[in-house]
């Protein structure tokens, strides 16, 4: 929704974390902060255990592979790959895995096999050319891997305002991050000092003019410093607290708002981790989903928290080093910068 500020005119200073800020603030400040969907219907899909993998992976109940193909309540057909992870296990561990130490590209079925996992996703966003990217990175999301910060959310954003001028934007950005067992979802700022910050409301922004700082140490909540051992960012937030709350208008994700293939990462009301893939852009096998509609299917897996990862012909599901979904792209799996994996101890 929309939240009107009527203030006074004043001149304000305050340090932003790792930055040093000036901002006006006039009278009629325009602040969005969305609010999406909160009467969006979950969606009940009629999940099929696909008995043959489970098997396989010899860890008994703690991981447990779906598939649903069929048609959805709006009328699309899908595919879809689900990993239910008992975090619980003491048998698993979850990783946050770059490619190359954070400098290349790979497979998902590559990195996964590199590092012997039982399942693994595709992660966050990342440049298809790295050699010419800031400091080397391939991963443009927040990524941390044994406690060390491989690559911060690239910030900051730009976007053209009204005039046409472009605009230098501050998102907080949502991340998954795992300490043992624990798993907490947020959405974060890393400071010019490494530190990553998380914060429990998105940074909104304002229209008039288009304008996004840096969030501070007091807005827009005040942050934790997140020192969880492995962060896996993408964005937006699908689901926070059990509801639907999509962040795309705050993360700066709106051109991706479309029918996709889709990865993405979410927690249950039980504790249990939730890896899925949609599979899309085949017409007669999986057309793909919107954000509202993934959201709509972790409602249905009775999520407390989701996140989306990076999608497109990146969204690839491997288990036991086969890849169980269709990757859209004509040849098949596309190379990436991080891989989401569940790693027997």
């Amino acid at each position: 929704m929309l939240l009107m500020l009527f203030l006074k005119k004043f001149l304000s200073t305050f340090k932003t974390i790792g930055i040093e800020h000036r901002t006006a603030v006039s009278a009629g400040l325009m602040l969005v902060s969305t609010f999406h969907y909160p009467s969006l219907a979950q969606y009940r899909l009629a999940w099929q255990n696909i008995d043959s993998l489970n098997r396989s992976l010899q860890v008994g109940r703690a991981i447990c592979i779906r598939k649903f193909e069929g048609t959805l309540p709006s009328g699309k057909k899908i595919a879809a790959y689900l990993a239910v992870i008992k975090l619980k296990s003491k048998r698993l561990q979850i990783a946050s895995v770059p490619a190359q130490e954070g400098r290349g590209l790979l497979l998902t079925s590559e990195l996964s096999h590199l590092h012997q996992s039982l399942v693994a996703i595709n992660g966050g966003y990342f440049t298809f050319r790295p050699d010419t990217a800031q400091q080397g990175r391939s991963s443009v999301s927040l990524l941390v891997h044994q406690g060390k910060l491989i690559s911060p959310h690239l910030l900051p954003v730009f976007r053209k305002d009204s005039a046409g001028n472009s605009c230098a934007l501050y998102p907080t950005r949502s991340a998954v991050g795992f300490t043992g067992r624990r798993v907490r979802f947020a959405w974060t700022f890393t400071d010019s000092a490494g530190t990553t910050w998380a914060y429990d409301k998105p940074n909104p922004f304002t229209t008039q003019p288009l304008q996004q700082n840096p969030p501070t140490l007091f807005f827009p909540t005040t942050p934790y410093q997140w020192q969880a051992s492995e962060i896996m960012g993408g964005g937006p937030m699908l689901i926070w607290k059990g509801t639907v709350f999509i962040t795309d208008k705050e993360e700066w994700f709106t051109q991706i708002a479309g029918t996709h293939p889709r990865t993405a990462v979410g927690l249950d009301r039980k504790g249990r981790l939730l890896l899925l893939v949609v599979d899309g852009r085949q017409s007669g096998y999986s057309e793909g989903v919107t954000f509202s509609e993934l959201a709509a299917i972790f409602l249905g897996l009775k999520a407390n928290y989701a996140i989306n990862l990076d999608g497109g012909g990146s969204s690839t599901m491997v288990v036991k080093g086969k890849v169980i979904n269709r990757p859209s792209d004509k040849n098949g799996e596309r190379k990436v910068a991080s891989i989401l994996a569940v790693i027997r101890k």
